[in-house]
């Protein structure tokens, strides 16, 4: 294989991985408008065969024992956006309330969280398309 062939084989790649990722985008952009937030912390937060880690105290919990946490509160002018939903335990979301205290810390691991699930989602779509080559 030659300079160009390795070039155009790359430049595939990327256009591949380009594209993977505008359908993880897609996928996102069509989600944020869905009514049941419940649902969307759910689907977006990682589970260990139905636990669920409390960000909080770290104790785990099953999905029915869970309550979805806004980080920033609706009160607040937060939104239901996967970036602003968090699961919590009953007593660390009763006693956070509508504080704003930890908001910026709970914003910063959402967002890592989110980001480090886009790229395992990525790497999905990714290793399917090679396979189908």
């Amino acid at each position: 294989m030659g300079f160009f062939d390795s070039f155009v084989e790359g430049f595939n790649s990327a256009k591949k991985t380009r594209e993977n990722r505008e359908i993880i985008e897609m996928y996102h952009d069509l989600h944020d408008y869905d009514t049941d937030y419940r649902k969307k912390a759910f689907d977006n937060t990682d589970s260990n065969n139905g636990w669920y880690t409390c960000p909080r105290c770290g104790k785990k919990f099953r999905k029915k024992q869970m309550h979805v946490d806004h980080i920033v509160p609706q009160s607040k002018g937060g939104d239901n956006s996967r970036y602003n939903l968090q699961v919590m335990c009953p007593h660390c979301n009763c006693s956070k309330r509508d504080s704003m205290a930890d908001t910026e810390r709970d914003l910063v691991r959402r967002r890592q969280e989110l980001k480090r699930q886009d790229e395992e989602d990525l790497e999905f779509l990714n290793s399917i398309s090679r396979k189908r080559r």
